[in-house]
């Protein structure tokens, strides 16, 4: 390969790159680290994409910008994140995830920019340039992969004969870093110049979508005129239909914009599968209202919480796209879908700017979330015996902890609710509070319901297994689970949880040991609810487990024996 100047400005960038993430690593102030790291990525590989167009039309103001707001959102959600790593990690997984996000969004419009014709990029650019960059940034991927395997096969030659210097130098720091960075960027550059590969891949994948968009129809129209017969009760029982009926929706925007692409393509359907599609896009805006009055039954049930505040952000995002779809199957144009060339990049910019604002201290979903528990109680919603007060002050970081200290005041001082409830209110509020002061951010907090077993003291040694039950804690339940007159511990994680559920037994010397495990449960909040109100029993199984020998059989049902 000849070295060009323009690979020897690719690989200067790339240097520069792997020097900065690897001092990055040496700052303990986690804001300015990620701060860095934020920068170095978003600002260096918008440059990378751009090559030469980065001086064009005011191109490198536009990544100037982006990359100054979205580092200094990482320097406060990380700076915030110092109480954040031991309570609520919720902040700093959101933007890492829709960071992402907002920079693909915005790096299809920046890469747009120096050819746009008037004011705004044309559409025929942004399609292009949302579909390639994924694929150029898998090809730099790809490249990094390919260059660690030979670096592991050269230090395992060199290590055969002796020589372990090689693997030294491979395996630190600065090596790694600065090593992945340059090949990364040389990937980049790889793929912005090969215009015919990244092209080839992009076809292969808008075939998939039009061979994939007929099946997606026809599940979502089956599902929708169904409903009239099964009846809206299923859907709001499962706990779960939000997720699954957003997750059809986005799957079907997706395939269709791979269908129609930057609407100057025929589509190749016959004319009775596009009536289809059309008779689908009207029923699209019945499914995300449907998911979105899932959510909001939730919400009323349970009160926000930032999970459930994004999830109605989505929805109200895909309630946008919906019905721009809609709107553009009732106006025809003269390309079929045109007005989808109007509608997407605007709702893809508002989508930009909702996920910048909740990531901001002025619209953090944590305030909105820690303030609506604090109403909800105090206005009666929620029941003082009820109110999780361990969620308020240790799952919903520094705003839920300051209204927490607030709430304790009022109740103190004998300024809300009757003196009654205040009671209850102050005793759950008070367990929270000694709970976190005499607990370390990586000490165990468990709360027993009901009364305590014999050797519960040993629950606090770590090494029991389980959950680490660190804030905001595990409750634990004694509960006969084999009928045999000895009590067994059901373990459940406060916050919400998506795994096993553990329960433990006393050996022979008297020691508690971790002896099984439940199905999987995400909703352990409520299971702790339902063992406070005395609404859980131990359930023979109807089949029996056989002993052969020395193997013991247990059934597992293919379905449900109708009785």
């Amino acid at each position: 390969m000849v070295i060009t100047r323009s690979i020897k400005t690719c690989l200067a960038i790339g240097l520069v790159q792997g020097v900065l993430l690897w001092l990055a690593r040496s700052i303990t102030e986690n804001g300015l680290k990620f701060a860095l790291v934020t920068a170095v990525l978003v600002g260096g590989i918008n440059v990378l994409l751009l090559g030469d167009n980065v001086r064009q039309r005011g191109t490198g103001w536009l990544v100037l910008g982006l990359t100054g707001v979205m580092s200094a959102i990482s320097a406060w959600v990380f700076w915030e994140g110092g109480e954040q790593w031991r309570s609520s990690s919720w902040l700093t997984g959101s933007w890492t995830c829709f960071g992402v996000v907002i920079a693909y969004i915005c790096t299809a419009f920046i890469l747009s920019w120096p050819t746009r014709e008037g004011r705004f990029p044309r559409y025929e650019d942004l399609f292009r340039h949302a579909w390639d960059t994924v694929f150029i940034v898998l090809l730099g991927l790809l490249l990094n992969a390919v260059f660690w395997a030979l670096i592991l096969l050269w230090g395992g030659l060199f290590k055969m004969l002796g020589i372990v210097a090689l693997n030294t130098l491979f395996s630190t720091d600065g090596f790694i870093y600065i090593s992945s960075a340059m090949v990364f960027a040389l990937g980049l550059k790889m793929g912005r110049d090969n215009d015919r590969v990244i092209g080839l891949l992009r076809g292969i994948l808008l075939t998939l979508c039009r061979f994939l968009l007929p099946l997606g129809v026809l599940i979502a129209l089956v599902f929708t005129f169904a409903l009239p017969f099964t009846g809206l009760g299923p859907i709001w029982d499962t706990g779960y239909s939000t997720p699954i009926m957003v997750c059809l929706v986005a799957v079907i925007l997706f395939l269709l914009n791979g269908v129609v692409q930057d609407g100057e393509h025929e589509i190749g359907y016959p004319k009775w599968l596009l009536r289809m599609v059309d008779l689908c896009l009207l029923c699209l805006p019945v499914l995300v209202v449907l998911a979105g009055y899932s959510t909001w039954l939730r919400i009323e049930q349970y009160g926000l919480t930032p999970t459930r505040l994004l999830a109605m952000l989505l929805v109200a995002v895909m309630v946008l796209h919906s019905l721009a779809a809609a709107w553009a199957v009732v106006l025809p144009q003269h390309q079929w879908l045109a007005r989808l060339r109007v509608s997407n990049p605007l709702i893809a910019l508002l989508s930009v700017l909702l996920l910048l604002a909740i990531h901001t201290p002025w619209f953090s979903p944590l305030q909105f979330s820690a303030q609506n528990q604090v109403n909800r109680v105090l206005s009666g919603k929620a029941s003082v015996d009820t109110f999780d007060a361990d969620t308020l002050r240790y799952r919903l970081g520094p705003p839920g902890k300051q209204a927490f200290e607030a709430l304790l005041a009022q109740v103190e001082q004998g300024q809300v609710l009757s003196a009654p409830q205040r009671d209850v209110l102050l005793k759950r509020l008070k367990e929270a509070d000694m709970g976190g002061r005499v607990s370390g951010p990586s000490e165990r907090m468990l709360e027993w319901i009901g009364p305590k077993v014999e050797g519960s003291e040993q629950f606090a040694d770590r090494g029991i297994g389980g959950q680490p039950c660190w804030a905001p804690g595990c409750a634990l339940w004694a509960v006969d689970l084999n009928n045999d007159g000895q009590m067994e511990v059901l373990q459940l994680p406060k916050q919400k949880w998506s795994g096993p559920v553990y329960f433990f037994a006393r050996d022979a010397q008297g020691q508690w040991k971790r002896a099984g495990t439940y199905e999987e449960s995400d909703n352990s909040p409520e299971l702790i609810e339902a063992i406070r109100q005395g609404k859980v029993k131990v359930v023979k199984p109807r089949y029996q487990s056989l002993q052969i020998g020395t193997t013991e059989l247990s059934p597992k049902l293919d379905r449900e024996p109708q009785p």
